[in-house]
């Protein structure tokens, strides 16, 4: 349900806490214009029950991609919520996550996760959650802020938005997860050999820009540079070598000093390869990512979120229509546009994934 301004959006909130049928909520803002803190917070008050969410670069909003305005989308199973404010230590942080955990009943089975993407402990609150609510449990979600990479108050939870922190909202229902990328690698592996933060300092113990320019001028003939960087470095992430999954994207986003600066964490001592791909191939990816998607409920009513990375629509562009038409086969798709995706594939752990989709169904309720 969009909004294009807060007057629309108290009444869609009004008229969704009348309704019976629904139980909770997930609101997210697209960050281009945003209003007033105070008054959206104001706005918020008009929807009493459980409401998670956020701020991000854009939203898709009943099929159509948005830069600006508010999606409100109504769920029928109530989310058990908690906010989790990522400034306190990580043994702190861990004693929220378990003492939320324990309270789970087993019909939680879908789990929605928010978080600032500039939050520096998000992948440990990951990890702290992946090892508290465990494997049997099918995690969605994604990091929400501007792609001016300037800190804000960006997540949401009930009636006020924090910096620096996360959202979670377990649902007890079956929730069916596909995700996908569409990029392939056109390199060996290449050892990560020394990091600092989300900062690559060296590959093969050689300054990480000059191991990825080599390697990006092998493939196309395209010298990168500091000028050039975004536009070149777009076409051409990292992809984390995983054995028997689908390699993790990593988005470099800039390079200073002969470093790498990338949106999310790299390890140190693991293995990347530089990736590259294609309108064809990152649709492809889309397809396959709705496709895993409704495996588990082949012939069942649902409804369906995605996770779709920011990062993808600025490679696509104008083509990223074709994403949306391939989304929006069977019912019109609302998600948000995000830096950096959470989704556990498979039987895989839960990962933090850039430059990727993810798309969540689950059955509808009688």
């Amino acid at each position: 349900m969009y909004s294009n301004n807060l007057s629309s959006l108290k009444e869609t909130l009004a008229a969704l806490e009348k309704d019976l049928t629904v139980q909770s909520a997930f609101i997210f803002i697209a960050d281009k214009n945003q209003p007033d803190k105070a008054e959206v917070e104001l706005a918020l008050t008009y929807f009493s029950k459980p409401l998670i969410g956020g701020i991000f670069p854009e939203i898709i909003a009943d099929g159509e991609r948005r830069e600006t305005g508010f999606l409100v989308v109504p769920l029928h199973y109530r989310l058990n919520t908690t906010l989790i404010n990522l400034k306190l230590e990580t043994r702190e942080i861990q004693e929220v996550i378990e003492s939320y955990a324990s309270k789970l009943s087993a019909q939680n089975e879908g789990l929605f996760c928010f978080v600032d993407a500039l939050a520096p402990k998000k992948s440990a609150m990951l990890d702290l959650l992946y090892d508290s609510c465990g494997p049997d449990v099918n995690y969605v979600g994604g990091g929400a802020g501007s792609l001016s990479f300037k800190s804000f108050p960006c997540i949401i939870h009930q009636h006020n938005i924090y910096e620096n922190a996360a959202v979670i909202g377990a649902m007890g229902a079956d929730i069916s997860v596909g995700v996908a990328h569409g990029w392939t690698p056109v390199s060996e592996p290449i050892k990560v050999t020394e990091v600092q933060g989300n900062s690559i300092i060296s590959l093969d113990w050689k300054p990480a820009f000059d191991v990825y320019k080599d390697q990006i001028k092998l493939h196309s003939g395209v010298e990168i540079n500091q000028v050039n960087f975004f536009d070149v470095a777009k076409s051409y992430p990292l992809g984390l070598v995983r054995l028997d999954a689908e390699m993790t994207i990593r988005d470099p986003y800039a390079t200073d000093n002969g470093w790498l600066h990338i949106v999310d964490h790299v390890p140190e001592g693991e293995y990347v390869r530089i990736m590259n791909g294609n309108m064809e191939s990152l649709l492809e990816g889309a397809s396959a990512a709705l496709l895993n998607a409704q495996i588990d409920l082949s012939g069942e009513a649902t409804e369906q979120f995605c996770v779709d990375c920011i990062s993808r629509v600025l490679y696509m562009q104008q083509e990223f229509n074709r994403e949306l038409n391939l989304l929006n086969a069977d019912e019109a798709m609302n998600g948000v546009l995000s830096i950096g995706e959470i989704a556990n594939p498979g039987d895989t752990v839960l990962e933090l994934f850039n430059k990727t989709i993810v798309v969540a169904k689950w059955k509808k309720t009688n």
